[in-house]
């Protein structure tokens, strides 16, 4: 899944809970936590350290784990640390048990990602055919429209 993918669903499954709750949801902290996974493995995974691997760090329940014992001193990092929980679902990471139980089985798996040029160029090709990825990120963006239009009021 990729950007609209993981907005989208992770900011409709968050006003589903916001609904049923009716407690108040601080969506830009829900918009980073949705991606902040991404925004931080793709570069350092993928550029700064040789894994050759976007889904490294953030992509682990330790991550998540450290976000929600974070939460003790400050509120804000539980939904930050659902959010992410959302993207390691998105990403189907328990098909990925050595990344997401992360140091259990020892250091990260090289993908055959290739450089990030090729990476790039894959995703465009993604965006551009009809795949799976493509149908999510249409699924996500029709989500994030009707988030939109429900909180202006208009549904």
């Amino acid at each position: 899944m990729l950007v609209f993918g993981h907005l989208g669903f992770t900011a409709g499954i968050f006003s589903l809970i916001e609904e049923k709750l009716g407690y108040r949801i601080d969506y830009r902290i829900v918009f980073i936590g949705a991606l902040l996974p991404d925004m931080i493995d793709k570069p350092l995974g993928m550029i700064i350290l040789p894994f050759h691997n976007g889904r490294i760090f953030a992509h682990t329940l330790l991550f998540a784990l450290i976000l929600l014992f974070l939460s003790l001193k400050k509120s804000e990092f539980s939904l930050l640390s659902i959010a992410v929980l959302l993207h390691l679902a998105e990403d189907e990471m328990w098909l990925e048990p050595q990344t997401l139980l992360y140091p259990l089985y020892g250091m990260f798996p090289e993908r055959e990602l290739g450089t990030f040029p090729e990476y790039v160029a894959r995703m465009i090709n993604e965006y551009t055919h009809l795949s799976s990825t493509l149908f999510f990120e249409i699924a996500g963006i029709a989500i994030l429209i009707l988030f939109i239009l429900r909180k202006k009021g208009r549904l």
